[in-house]
């Protein structure tokens, strides 16, 4: 029973446990809870074992509901399976799919279920318990799941623009090719402007597909902003604030509302990603400093002061830093860097910076840093 209760033991991403009885102890055991049990009304549930027939019938039963779930929006299972592997028409029809599931966050999240389900149960049978066609069915709603949870690579040196242009660009490209017609002509839409690959997208048939990578790409983006600088915080409200109204209520003209909303966005994320360069800054980090330490009503001369601080302040940090060997382990080397920013900003900071406002500015870039730069700078 121990052993038994082992390989039933709860796990993440783990629905069963698989037992190979050779000797009959599943049977003894049985017989030994019904023993145990018997004045606790006949032994009812306690058998802790599933014979394995039922797991394959859960299987069956499982592929059955994928399929018509697929079928329900208006995508059939039976085609892709059926199509020969490896051609321009397979990609479309798994496209085509992906595009379906993607419609809503509920359709995308019930499908997973079911796949994610469908891939824990074929771990525990063996090759000779389903027969091949079983397995096709499988194999394609596994490659339909593997595409939905597919992630960009995403390019840090490349324009966020030019990235959302390239995905617009793949999904016009790829349709299903008819009989007697010569293949669709390929557009590089990359260099075209941003009215123009509007209507680029609604020209498209896979606007979910387009807009799930989009989500991605931005989500992407924002996170790394938001890293290199937490003030940005902005641009991940206003993109929830568009994915939750993008869900709660999908037609087409949402579909193509929310995706001109996202490339606006995306508009403005990619304008401040290059803020750094209009403000004077070689890098990011400089910029995120100088954003901690600006406030309202400052000078001019107030605000040349404090981009120098920035510029001299990071440089300090980093000098600091590369001194010290795992510098966030231990209280001392933690209280050097903070005494560091202490004096910086006390000995540099222009004379409107009273005292609470520098000690305010002295922890958010003691933050910052901690969490930036951890191991090394």
């Amino acid at each position: 029973m121990q052993t038994i209760a082992r390989a039933n033991r709860v796990a993440e991403g783990k629905s069963n446990g698989l037992i190979v009885d050779y000797i009959g102890i599943v049977k003894a055991l049985r017989k030994a809870l019904a023993d145990y049990t018997a004045n606790q009304g006949g032994g009812e549930g306690t058998d802790p074992t599933v014979d394995k027939e039922k797991l394959i019938a859960r299987i069956h039963e499982i592929i059955a509901a994928a399929s018509a779930f697929l079928g329900e929006h208006d995508f059939s299972l039976d085609a892709l399976v059926n199509t020969k592997i490896g051609t321009f028409e397979q990609l479309s029809l798994l496209q085509d799919a992906t595009n379906a599931m993607c419609e809503t966050l509920e359709i995308r999240k019930t499908y997973q279920t079911y796949a994610s389900e469908l891939a824990r149960l074929m771990k525990y049978v063996d090759r000779n318990d389903v027969d091949a066609q079983t397995r096709t069915y499988k194999d394609a709603i596994i490659a339909i799941y593997d595409a939905l949870q597919k992630k960009r690579k995403h390019s840090d040196n490349t324009d966020l623009m030019v990235e959302i242009n390239g995905i617009v660009n793949e999904y016009i490209v790829i349709e299903q090719q008819q009989p007697g017609l010569n293949p669709s002509k390929r557009f590089d839409i990359s260099n075209i402007d941003f009215d123009i690959l509007i209507k680029e997208f609604a020209k498209t048939k896979k606007q979910n597909l387009v807009m799930k990578d989009l989500q991605d790409l931005i989500q992407v983006r924002l996170d790394s902003m938001l890293i290199s600088n937490p003030r940005r915080i902005d641009y991940l409200l206003r993109y929830q604030e568009i994915i939750t109204a993008y869900n709660s209520e999908q037609d087409r003209a949402t579909i193509e509302k929310t995706f001109m909303d996202l490339m606006d966005l995306a508009n403005s994320m990619d304008s401040e990603q290059q803020r750094y360069v209009r403000e004077g800054f070689t890098s990011d980090e400089e910029l995120s400093l100088y954003d901690m330490l600006f406030s309202d009503n400052l000078s001019k001369e107030d605000i040349k002061a404090i981009k120098k601080v920035a510029v001299d302040l990071l440089a300090k940090i980093k000098s600091k830093i590369a001194e010290l060997d795992h510098w966030t382990d231990k209280q001392e080397t933690k209280a050097a860097v903070d005494n560091l920013i202490r004096d910086t900003l006390w000995a540099e900071l222009p004379e409107c910076y009273d005292e609470v406002s520098i000690s305010m500015y002295r922890q958010q870039i003691y933050e910052y840093i901690y969490t930036r730069y951890r191991v090394v700078a």
